[in-house]
């Protein structure tokens, strides 16, 4: 497994946090592109714009993240977690306090998430596994909607 958690994680920062002017594998190797950086170029209003009526915002996806993770590390501590994937989906709106701590929120749980599967030491548990890889394209999916909702909230 640890063939595969080094990519594994620097992809995963990729995703979260963006890349350093390095290569890149899944966004453009510029700053700005991963989900932290693209989200904190916006204002609490942007993040709380639908594309349409009733649509998802930018705040949504950024707490659903943030709740996912809390949801995985329940998992990695070896308890089963309680609570409905609608619930992550509450917060759709937010002012400017609430927006920026929902972004440093988003932040502390990705790093936390970052240490606890690097302390990770058996790998054997096929359920572990697959849902940590899982985390990877679930991140991706929600930074791909993010940026379409990029390109409307801020023309």
């Amino acid at each position: 497994m640890q063939a595969i958690l080094t990519p594994f994680l620097d992809i995963l920062r990729e995703v979260y946090i963006g890349t350093q002017g390095e290569h890149s594998w899944v966004i453009d190797p510029k700053p700005g592109q991963g989900f932290t950086a693209a989200t904190a170029a916006i204002d609490a209003r942007q993040a709380s714009t639908p594309i349409i009526e009733g649509g998802s915002t930018i705040a949504a996806h950024t707490e659903h993240l943030r709740w996912s993770i809390y949801f995985a590390l329940e998992f990695f501590a070896g308890r089963k977690p309680t609570g409905n994937w609608e619930e992550s989906w509450r917060i759709r709106q937010v002012d400017d306090q609430q927006w920026q701590q929902l972004q440093q929120d988003l932040r502390a749980a990705y790093d936390k998430l970052r240490t606890t599967i690097e302390g990770v030491n058996d790998w054997s548990e096929p359920m572990l596994v697959q849902g940590t890889l899982a985390l990877l394209p679930h991140a991706a999916y929600h930074l791909g909607a993010v940026k379409q909702l990029l390109t409307y909230v801020q023309r």
